[in-house]
């Protein structure tokens, strides 16, 4: 069987279309929701780490303005920090100990394609809390909302 020339031209321009195709839009696309996972999974275990050690001004600091109230109000409390005081007195010191060490990874982030807020699963802890939802405000990641 013979391969003619006019069949060879178009398929290596798609070999080449695809290839180009590849390596400058899907590889550096998968590098962007990786670093976008990674950052959205840092702001989470941050404000874990805080909540654990009962540190209301860094726990709140990475939260939204409507998610800190939300605490603030399920808590019973005038402000956010007070209720991370609150939420932290009312665990033993290994409870709080086991939230501060949780790291949570990428394997907890469930990014959904255009949808500005990204889910993130808790493992189990003593503040029951299973989920938040974390968003890109001004160029920092801030939670929006814990459940």
């Amino acid at each position: 069987m013979r391969i003619r020339a006019s069949t060879c031209l178009p398929v290596a321009a798609l070999v080449l279309i695809f290839g180009l195709t590849y390596v400058f839009v899907v590889l550096p696309s998968g590098r962007q929701d990786q670093a976008r996972q990674d950052a959205v999974a840092r702001t989470a275990t941050e404000l874990m780490h805080a909540l654990g050690r009962g540190d209301g001004p860094a726990a709140c600091a990475v939260m939204t303005r409507p998610a800190r109230t939300s605490l603030a109000t399920r808590q019973g409390t005038a402000d956010c920090t007070t209720a991370v005081t609150v939420m932290a007195r009312s665990l033993t010191a290994e409870q709080r100990r086991s939230i501060a060490a949780q790291e949570l990874t990428d394997e907890h982030v469930t990014p959904r394609k255009k949808d500005p807020l990204v889910p993130v699963h808790l493992p189990a802890n003593a503040l029951e809390f299973t989920q938040m939802l974390v968003t890109e405000r001004d160029g920092d990641w801030r939670v929006v909302r814990v459940d």
